[in-house]
């Protein structure tokens, strides 16, 4: 409904653009949406559209309810004696309490300071202090502030935080504490002692990696604009350089931090967001407020959401026009304002390599001279439509009010800096991905699934597989990583560690060889013909890379694609056409035909194929069933994607049956074994040995394996454990506690 509302109003507004010749820059394209004789007009639907997305908050009602949860959490908790599930399921139902409660004061700190006992005793020490603060922060009552004081030191004595831990101390001091908390005080005074002697350290956020470049160079040619190359030769694998985004926003709705882009966390709300932004620590919200702040009432509206890669060029403005300010406050309007800032943007003093990354941004290119006048058009109205939000809903221009222009002529620009930022990161912004488990909804965390864990960050045995998926999370901005120029050959491979990545080396590079990113599906996962739809419409060139330029530049793409004909007077290979390359997708749809001798195929096999998958938990069939799938490797050739699809399927099965109690035998998990090994070494020649692709996929095996079902020798596992370096932190320390707790025994020496 919402976006139906929002196209109503574009559709109202852009019927009055006429464009008056050649597209000349975002700020003349700007200009004449605010020189509209009927811009009154265009104002009143857009504080109309405005106002209806409002939604009205009754704190009264949210609290009713989140007291509801709150109180089941405490029944959950009573009935836990240490169960660790029932912990975790209470610190759930606090968690809604928490979301639920919004501004509702009185509930929200009585739900944190509940969810904090329960993390504390489950072991989540770090978010239980956080949410002892939160509680002092929305008005727990002070009659009972020592409780959760004391919960605060006994964490920070767990985090090895001495300075935090004689903070609290001294406060306890100060205190009127009965006869039990005064026992806690007094062991809480000898663990003073205890930490002295061994100079702990708080636990700490993991620290973004800051821009660095390990081996390459950039250069800039004026036929060719700005690209990398490698000032030494590069050994595949190795790091070519890590880059922080000061920037990115999360995607469909997903409830990650939005200042570290954690997507493993127990959150901490904006209590005015209606659920909507949530941060990993308390920490997390702070650093955010400078730009949150602006954002609150958009996200209350549930409008950021519906602007697509806008909302990001919101926040690069927010980001960087404070760093720019001082350089504009004494332009006297909106002309001035511009050219100043373009000049910043064509300012080439400062080396590519050191110079800020506002400044590298400024200068990332933009196709808005290319864009379709439609398109041109959409991404005019969203970004005159955050500046009315920024004008209507915020305070946002009042920091400009003791400057030369007036406000008028700061909207303007604004608005023009926001459709700029918008035209740069339609070729230029990346998104990140981020392993997930497997059927985790949106409102749903991590960290608190009872039958995921046990214990912080250690898995329940036979639980890795629930990691075998992963998500597109973040938007960013990464304009060094930018500089790299596209190939359907790439030669890096970028790990996104949430907001920031590390390049790594595909294959060995030589010497002022360039340095290739690819911009969609490469050449072994796409077409060249799908590529080059792509290219054309998002990035506005035709690829000629290597790959582009052979005779045949879908080679590999068929290497997943290739038949053996039935008919015995033939038995050649093909591709078919790409009418039918999906048929076996839907059956009743195009008729597979060889390419040589044009004879329709029968695809028996395959409809054979499908009805013993249905009876899968027939022992009988499921023999039937794998020696099918073998047998498969005589009309489709190499890792056919059918094949491929099918593996995966028959593995999930297997799992899904241990689920359900469906007991497998010893032949059994043989041939889910060998079916597994065969997947990855096709995962491997499809998107290389330390793709996500490999890794998660990594998880079916490394259950077997912890469950005693197939024995490993340590030669094997360490080359799965090597490509565990290609992983965030986050999953990968969970990895690697996985593989001490349950695998490490199973390897064998052979």
């Amino acid at each position: 409904m919402q976006m139906q509302a929002l196209n109503a109003v574009f559709e109202k507004q852009s019927g009055s653009i006429v464009f008056d010749g050649k597209y000349t820059n975002e700020y003349e394209a700007i200009k004449l949406l605010h020189t509209l004789h009927n811009r009154p007009t265009h104002e009143r639907i857009i504080r109309e559209f405005l106002t209806a997305l409002e939604q009205l908050h009754h704190v009264e009602s949210t609290g009713v309810a989140s007291q509801r949860l709150r109180e089941e959490g405490n029944q959950k908790y009573k009935s836990s004696s240490g169960d660790k599930e029932l912990l975790l399921s209470a610190c759930r139902l606090y968690t809604e309490a928490i979301l639920t409660a919004e501004n509702a004061n009185n509930e929200l700190c009585l739900a944190y300071a509940n969810r904090g006992m329960a993390l504390q005793d489950y072991g989540y020490y770090r978010q239980a202090y956080d949410d002892c603060a939160c509680a002092l922060e929305f008005g727990y009552p002070k009659k009972l502030h020592h409780k959760l004081i004391m919960r605060q030191a006994y964490c920070a004595w767990k985090l090895g935080n001495l300075e935090l831990l004689e903070e609290h101390i001294h406060s306890l001091r100060g205190m009127q504490l009965n006869e039990s908390f005064q026992r806690q005080l007094l062991e809480l005074q000898e663990n003073v002692q205890h930490l002295t002697q061994h100079k702990g350290a708080i636990e700490e956020q993991p620290v973004s990696a800051g821009e660095s470049s390990v081996h390459q160079i950039v250069n800039e040619a004026s036929s060719r604009g700005r690209y990398m190359i490698a000032k030494e030769r590069i050994p595949q694998g190795s790091i070519i350089f890590t880059e922080s985004a000061e920037c990115f926003v999360p995607l469909e709705k997903h409830l990650i931090c939005q200042q570290c882009a954690a997507t493993q966390l127990i959150p901490i709300p904006c209590p005015n967001c209606h659920k909507r932004v949530v941060y990993c620590s308390r920490q997390c919200r702070e650093r955010h407020k400078s730009i949150h702040k602006y954002e609150c009432a958009a996200y209350k509206r549930d409008l950021l959401h519906m602007l697509g890669i806008s909302h990001l060029a919101l926040r690069l403005v927010l980001t960087y026009l404070p760093l720019l300010t001082p350089q504009l406050q004494k332009q006297r309007n909106a002309s001035e304002l511009w050219h100043t800032f373009i000049s910043l943007a064509n300012d080439d003093n400062d080396d590519d390599i050191t110079a800020p990354q506002y400044l590298k941004t400024l200068r990332m290119i933009t196709h808005l001279d290319k864009v379709s006048e439609t398109e041109l058009t959409y991404h005019m109205l969203c970004a005159n439509l955050l500046r009315a939000y920024l004008f209507e809903c915020t305070d946002f221009f009042d920091q400009f009010a003791d400057t030369s222009a007036p406000s008028e002529d700061w909207q303007l620009f604004i608005a023009a800096c926001i459709l700029r930022s918008s035209g740069q990161l339609m070729v230029n912004g990346h998104v990140g991905d981020a392993i997930m488990p497997i059927t985790l909804g949106l409102k749903e965390f991590t960290l608190l699934q009872p039958k995921l864990w046990d214990r912080p960050h250690h898995l329940q045995l036979g639980s890795l597989h629930k990691f075998s998926a992963f998500q597109l999370v973040t938007a960013m901005n990464l304009p060094h990583l930018s500089l790299c120029n596209h190939s359907c050959i790439p030669s890096i491979r970028t790990k996104f560690e949430g907001r920031s990545v590390v390049n790594y080396a595909l294959r060995d590079i030589e010497a002022n060889e360039e340095i290739f990113n690819c911009y969609t599906g490469d050449c072994k996962t796409t077409t060249f013909k799908e590529r080059r739809k792509q290219l054309k419409n998002t990035f506005k060139f035709h690829c000629c890379c290597v790959n582009c330029r052979r005779q045949h530049p879908d080679e590999e793409y068929f290497m997943f694609e290739t038949y053996r004909c039935e008919n015995p007077n033939c038995r050649q290979t093909f591709v078919p056409a790409e009418k039918s390359r999906n048929w076996w997708k839907q059956l009743d749809g195009d008729v597979l035909i060889c390419d040589v001798c044009k004879e329709a195929q029968n695809v028996y096999w395959y409809e054979d194929f499908l009805v013993l998958f249905e009876y899968y938990p027939n022992p009988k069939y499921r023999r039937e069933l794998f020696k099918e799938f073998e047998r498969m490797s005589n009309h489709i050739l190499n890792y056919h994607v059918i094949k491929l699809y099918w593996a995966n399927e028959i593995v999930n099965k297997a799992f899904n049956a241990l689920k359900e109690g469906c007991p497998l035998d010893d032949v059994d998990y043989e041939e889910i074994v060998c079916i597994i090994r065969w997947q990855l070494d096709g995962i491997t020649m499809r998107y290389g040995p330390n793709s996500i692709e490999y890794i998660t996929k990594l998880t079916y095996l490394w259950d077997l394996i912890a469950l005693g079902k197939y024995k490993c020798c340590t030669k094997k596992m360490q080359t799965m454990l090597d490509t565990l370096k290609f992983m965030a932190s986050e999953p990968k320390n969970i990895f690697l506690n996985y593989y001490h707790d349950f695998i490490e025994q199973h390897c064998t020496s052979d």
